[in-house]
């Protein structure tokens, strides 16, 4: 268990490491490494290289993450979160099911508003089947 632990905090350690100042540069495409198996609604992804951005430049409302090689996209529905302070670190966070993740916020660098995704069907059903093994994942983007 120990092993896997450590595991998943270096594969997060490495996806932060490449998604710098991704979501501060919101207008723009941003590439972003994500080094497991992850699920955006209902749809499962690989690990590799995406891209998230804003589907309308005016809207923050309705987001698309996509396949670096176009081979899969999702739109991610969202609303504001607020934190108290300026988050420092960009993050992203996924809820943990055993080995299945789905991702939940995203957060920018010097904003006290991030992303908050809805909760699909899919990831519902499994939380009420699964609901003591929920866990949360932050990967946190030190700056290095």
């Amino acid at each position: 268990m120990k092993y896997i632990q450590r595991a998943i905090a270096l594969s997060g350690l490495l996806v932060l490491l490449t998604f710098s100042s991704a979501l501060g540069q919101s207008d723009r495409a941003t590439i972003i490494h994500i080094p497991f198996n992850f699920n955006v609604g209902e749809k499962a992804f690989p690990a590799g290289k995406y891209v998230i951005e804003r589907n309308r430049k005016d809207s923050d409302t309705v987001w698309v993450i996509r396949h670096k090689d176009n081979a899969g996209k999702a739109i991610l529905l969202t609303r504001p979160v607020r934190a108290n302070d300026t988050v420092e670190q960009t993050r992203l966070v996924f809820n943990r099911y055993d080995d299945l993740y789905f991702l939940s916020e995203f957060w920018a660098r010097g904003s006290q508003t991030g992303r908050e995704l809805q909760t699909s069907n899919r990831e519902r059903a499994l939380e009420k089947a699964v609901a003591e093994k929920r866990q949360q994942h932050t990967l946190i983007d030190r700056g290095r």
